[in-house]
């Protein structure tokens, strides 16, 4: 089961709705599917995910269409993870054309990068697609998401968005309110312009920019900038409100 790219879907001015993955358990997944997500977000860098909980949570939305992206801290398990079935790969703190072109090469095959090549994999269909099908269609298939969240990540924005093969930016206000000596003030006006600076570098290159969002009226302003991929939630964070209003209700 294929569905849309979520790159495709910006191309055509889609929306696409996705939620940020802490929770072990499959059956988030499943509820997202079933809740109307376009797309779920794996986070390697906060979480702590063995490989096993990891492959489930992969398996399982590949098997109801939904695309997973995964971040990660290292392009160490990129093919292992590609080759299982992951739609993106998002890597933090890029802050130099030369890490985006190694992430690039990790990610891509030929002529774009150098991506090792199986046949036996959970992205082909276990033999289904021919490698050479595969190879000439999982450039456009596969997305490289960077995050710019550091000041020389900001120095060399225009640099870093010129590397061919990014598809996707992402910004990360937290870091970057560490970034510019306001750690933990994500709302700061210098952070904010940080983020509207990436935003349309990104638009001007021609990247997809893909932001976390909690608020409707921010989703509007973004909207008509021509963002068009927003994460909008974490699914622990929203199993803890969920569960803290229902009890508060309840004692009222």
């Amino acid at each position: 089961m294929h569905t849309k790219h979520i790159c495709e879907r910006a191309r055509q001015g889609l929306d696409s709705y996705g939620l940020n993955i802490a929770l072990h358990d499959p059956s988030v997944v499943e509820m997202a599917a079933r809740a109307g997500y376009d797309f779920v977000r794996v986070d390697c860098e906060h979480m702590l995910f063995g490989m096993d909980s990891l492959m489930e949570i992969i398996r399982t939305a590949r098997l109801l269409g939904l695309p997973v992206q995964a971040r990660i801290t290292s392009i160490d398990q990129a093919s292992a993870l590609l080759d299982f079935g992951v739609s993106a790969l998002m890597l933090p703190h890029v802050s130099s054309p030369e890490k985006a072109e190694a992430i690039v090469r990790a990610v891509k095959y030929a002529p774009l990068g150098e991506r090792g090549m199986t046949t036996a994999s959970r992205a082909l269909n276990f033999g289904e697609r021919s490698m050479h099908d595969y190879a000439r269609q999982a450039n456009d298939e596969v997305a490289v998401i960077i995050q710019i969240e550091d000041k020389a990540g900001l120095e060399h924005i225009d640099e870093i968005l010129s590397v061919p093969g990014v598809d996707m930016v992402a910004t990360g206000r937290n870091d970057l309110s560490q970034a510019l000596g306001h750690p933990g003030e994500n709302t700061h006006p210098q952070v904010l312009a940080a983020e509207e600076l990436v935003i349309e570098r990104a638009i001007a290159h021609g990247k997809y920019p893909t932001l976390l969002v909690k608020s409707r009226k921010r989703i509007e302003a973004l909207r008509a900038k021509g963002v068009r991929c927003f994460t909008v939630a974490r699914d622990d964070g929203v199993l803890y409100s969920s569960l803290k209003e229902t009890l508060e209700s309840i004692k009222e």
